[in-house]
């Protein structure tokens, strides 16, 4: 029984093969069509979501996210009905050039459009009824796996959720994985049902509105064939679009080893590869989609030509010109809407925060590394502050000198003698061996009349006596106020400090997630690259609060927090964050997306290792 369904895949991969090309320019026809339909569509919605927006633009992001707002969420709906519409009318085709070959012998797109047009309302009206029982299945099942989501998963954010994995987290994920696997066994269940309905709208002159019954009634007893084919026909085409996507793969990561860090050059060679693998996709799919077709003509056995209506050579030349034209048409006005979709250029409103001074390219809070930053225009300079064994606010981030100087003395316990003769720089180079632990007051000192300010973390070992104070009086000797912020992973050094300073912007530093952060008493929050989502930053910033990121150090990783909208870059390469910025403002909303989509797929462009990338 097996072998009978194997040997129809594998005719329907064999016929489905030698008719390529018509399938392709099928294919192809109906890609267009729907670009040309979609493209300016998406346009004006996107342009009126700026204008409902109240913002002169919207990040990277923002667009992408439009989709999950009410009017985004209705308007995909509608794309997918438009795009599963124009799947019916694809394999429509596709069974009318692969019934012509079968006959006639003869490969021709034109003879499969000669052949559909007549049957054109029919077929359209199949198709509203095909979506309509369609979202009739799965409707029910979404509203309650968002009515679980809802009750289980809304008290927090999402990121927490996917992160800490808590037992409510595991429940919900449970109940509507369970309620989508119903929802999928009677979806699937239902189109094989249905397999026969298109083959009979298409040559047996049936209403749809009768086909799915018909269908249905044909079907029985011979639905565990159809399964066990259409399952062989699933498992041959993922395996040849997982192909392709992987030799797309391994040519995005040979390109950034090539032309990284130039992030326009790189833009343009994913973009190539992506029109290559966008290229090579559709002949896949385009074999794929007829393989189907042919499978699903041969197990209805191949039916009758009734309501088909061979062409004459004048209406086949009429007809291919007229399809030539139209796809020419169809081409420069889906190019003319996806140019227009894709114009948008957002501005990239972000400060350059140097984490521990310059330290990719000198010793980590040292004078060295916060003169580089300086030099580098860096909008803050990121330091640690601990207070020494005699009362001084040091700059230093460990608990002790090991990792810097292979010193065990804590800094709680260090003098300013003893400080003198550690040196933080060597194991960093030898050209930095006089390089000792500053004071802050040495940093203000030295960013005094400079275009960099001083992001003060307050660090925190169980040792602190009065370091909010003592930070506050030396700022304050300085008259510095206006050019320093400062932060802590301690939330109530926050809260501490924005009693005794209400009017200094104190931010939150955050390594993990758990509930609204932005919520806290925080004037911002600093969070751990891997935990910003686009839906955290807006949240936040919603609440009137900046979002800073580290640290990031690759200019993809880069390019993709600014394409999230992010406010302040915490990197150890402040030279490098400028360069990013200033190739991204040359780049269009589709070069940064396609950054963005490498990024989250795990391309890097830097294989530097960094010592420390905590904050």
């Amino acid at each position: 029984m097996i072998n009978m369904p194997m040997r129809a895949v594998s005719d329907a991969f064999h016929d489905a093969w030698r008719l390529r090309w018509p399938f392709l320019l099928s294919r192809l026809v109906f890609g267009l069509l729907v670009l040309l339909l979609l493209a300016p569509v998406t346009s004006v919605a996107l342009r009126g979501a700026i204008a409902l927006s109240g913002k002169p633009a919207l990040s990277d992001f923002d667009i992408a996210m439009f989709l999950f707002s009410p009017v985004g969420f209705a308007a995909l709906l509608l794309v997918g009905a438009l795009v599963l519409t124009s799947y019916v009318l694809n394999v429509a085709f596709m069974m009318a050039i692969a019934l012509h070959a079968r006959r006639n012998g003869e490969r021709r797109f034109e003879e499969g459009v000669a052949n559909i047009l007549p049957r054109f309302r029919a077929i359209l009206g199949f198709a509203v009824r095909l979506i309509l029982r369609i979202v009739g299945i799965v409707l029910p099942f979404v509203a309650i796996a968002a009515l679980i989501a809802g009750k289980y998963l809304s008290e927090y954010d999402i990121n927490y959720y996917l992160s800490e994995r808590p037992p409510e987290f595991l429940q919900a994920v449970g109940a509507i994985g369970a309620v989508l696997a119903v929802m999928l066994v009677l979806l699937f269940r239902a189109l094989l049902s249905w397999a026969f309905a298109l083959p009979l709208v298409l040559f047996e002159s049936v209403r749809p509105g009768e086909s799915f019954a018909l269908s249905s009634a044909e079907m029985k007893g011979r639905r565990l064939d159809l399964l066990l084919a259409v399952l062989a026909w699933g498992v041959i085409s993922a395996l040849a679009v997982s192909i392709v996507f992987g030799i797309a793969s391994v040519a995005a990561n040979l390109v950034v080893d090539a032309v990284a860090p130039d992030l326009k050059a790189l833009a343009a060679a994913l973009l190539i590869i992506l029109a290559a693998w966008s290229l090579v996709n559709l002949l896949v799919t385009a074999t794929t989609t007829g393989a189907l077709a042919c499978l699903l003509m041969e197990r209805a056995g191949w039916p009758g030509t009734e309501g088909v209506r061979p062409s004459g050579r004048e209406s086949r030349t009429l007809l291919r010109s007229v399809l030539l034209g139209g796809a020419a048409v169809a081409a420069v006005l889906a190019a003319l809407g996806a140019a227009n979709l894709f114009t948008f250029k957002t501005e990239d409103a972000v400060e350059v925060i140097a984490h521990r001074g310059a330290a990719g390219a000198r010793p980590e809070n040292t004078m060295a590394a916060f003169a580089l930053a300086i030099e580098d225009k860096a909008d803050w300079i990121e330091l640690d502050v601990q207070e020494s064994a005699e009362g001084a606010v040091i700059v230093v981030h460990d608990s002790d000198f090991m990792k810097l100087a292979g010193n065990p003395l804590k800094a709680w316990d260090a003098t300013a003698a003893e400080l003198a003769e550690i040196d933080i720089g060597s194991w960093f180079a030898s050209d930095y061996a006089g390089e000792r632990t500053p004071l802050l007051s040495d940093v203000l000192e030295l960013t005094r009349g400079t275009e960099s300010g001083v992001l003060i973390e307050l660090k925190y070992y169980g040792h602190d006596e009065m370091l909010e104070q003592r930070v506050a009086d030396v700022v304050e000797a300085a008259g510095m106020e206006d050019r320093v912020q400062l932060m802590s992973l301690k939330y109530e050094a926050v809260q501490k400090m924005k009693a005794l300073r209400p009017d200094w912007t104190v931010g939150l530093l955050a390594s993990a997630t758990v509930g609204r952060p932005w919520e806290l008493e925080a004037d911002f929050l600093a969070m751990n690259m891997g935990l910003v989502s686009h839906s955290l930053v807006r949240s936040t910033q919603a609440a009137g609060k900046r979002v800073h990121v580290w640290t990031v150090n690759d200019p993809l990783a880069m390019s993709e927090m600014l394409s999230l909208g992010v406010d302040g870059l915490i990197t150890d390469e402040p030279a490098l964050a400028r360069q990013v910025i200033a190739q991204r403002a040359e780049l269009r909303t589709l070069e940064r997306i396609v950054l963005a989509l490498g990024s989250r797929l795990g391309l890097v462009t830097s294989d530097k290792e960094y010592r420390d990338g905590s904050p």
